[in-house]
């Protein structure tokens, strides 16, 4: 029989936590932006959640009508040469058991007879942008995650840190007896126990490594990254502590840069909306479709400027208090 193998649980353990603290902060992120937008009077044979979806993973998506299915959303992607506003001409539009290759619908061509009409119902699509450079809000995330992935383990360390604040030197037959002996330590037990000769002083040393405390400025860290992501999807985040003060003009500054990148996702969705309307004859109508931003959003930008009181008539100064 050969030697038998020694394996680190505790490591394997930690890589464990790694995955599931990047794809929680991941998931996190991802239930908030695909919660952003209401899609209004959408045809019943389409799909708003897998609309967004479509929009948040691959940055653009279509709206067709199809002689089986009536009115679908589907996938899309490029499939041929520019626009001379430089959109694809043609879309492969796709999904689950479905594919079609479709015109881009641009409303530049007039004067068609009733048939000709309803023949381009079924080879023109409208192309729905997630903003204006069709690019995906997944890979935006990814990176606000990993960065607040990084953080939350360097503060789980820090604090076990404080907790173990040592480096025990062993010879490497007693490594994993060691390994064993930390995993009771690390799990609270009351009483470890160990063998005298196997842990003697001239075989055992232990070295204080004086962690700093840390973990307080890290979780500063993540705050400011949590905003930072705010701010991209376009939503309030102003967070201030009870012993500070934010000036209106810095308030009013933070909410325009909210309300532009909230403005660069809402502004595609709704030219595609108007768009879709034009083509099918459903402006002005019951049926015409439209998108907005969910009404909770508007009552949080609501909640900050109902906060902003003046503090000095005369000078005309205003500061935003919390607490």
């Amino acid at each position: 029989m050969g030697k038998k193998s020694r394996h680190n649980y505790q490591f394997k353990d930690n890589l464990l936590i790694n995955d599931l603290t990047f794809y929680d902060y991941l998931n996190r992120f991802k239930k908030v932006a695909l919660s952003m937008f209401e899609w209004v009077n959408l045809p019943k044979s389409m799909n708003a959640q897998f609309l967004e979806k479509c929009l948040y993973y691959n940055g653009m998506a279509s709206l067709l009508k199809d002689k089986n299915y009536g009115f679908i959303n589907t996938q899309c992607c490029s499939n041929g040469e520019l626009n001379i506003y430089g959109l694809p001409n043609n879309l492969n539009c796709y999904s689950f058991s479905y594919n079609s290759s479709r015109k881009l619908y641009t409303g530049l061509i007039e004067g068609l007879t009733e048939p000709q009409k309803e023949i381009r119902e079924y080879y023109e699509c409208i192309l729905v942008q997630n903003n204006w450079d069709r690019t995906p809000t997944a890979g935006s995330m990814e990176l606000f995650a990993l960065r607040l992935y990084n953080a939350d383990r360097t503060a789980d360390v820090n604090i076990n840190a404080q907790k173990t604040p040592v480096m025990v030197l062993v010879d490497e037959e007693q490594k994993l007896l060691m390994e064993n002996l930390y995993s009771q330590y690390d799990g609270n037990k009351p009483f470890i126990f160990g063998d005298k000769k196997q842990l003697g002083s001239d075989v055992l040393r232990a070295i204080k490594t004086d962690a700093p405390f840390i973990a307080d400025k890290i979780i500063d860290y993540k705050k400011e990254i949590w905003n930072e992501a705010s701010t991209f999807l376009g939503i309030n985040n102003i967070i201030v502590d009870k012993k500070e003060r934010l000036i209106t003009d810095e308030a009013n500054s933070n909410n325009e840069l909210i309300n532009l990148n909230l403005q660069s996702f809402l502004a595609p969705r709704q030219e595609a909306c108007t768009q879709f309307n034009e083509k099918f004859g459903f402006t002005g109508t019951d049926k015409e479709i439209s998108v907005r931003v969910r009404s909770d959003l508007h009552n949080i930008v609501k909640n900050a400027q109902s906060s902003v009181t003046p503090i000095n008539k005369n000078l005309n100064t205003e500061v935003i208090q919390n607490g």
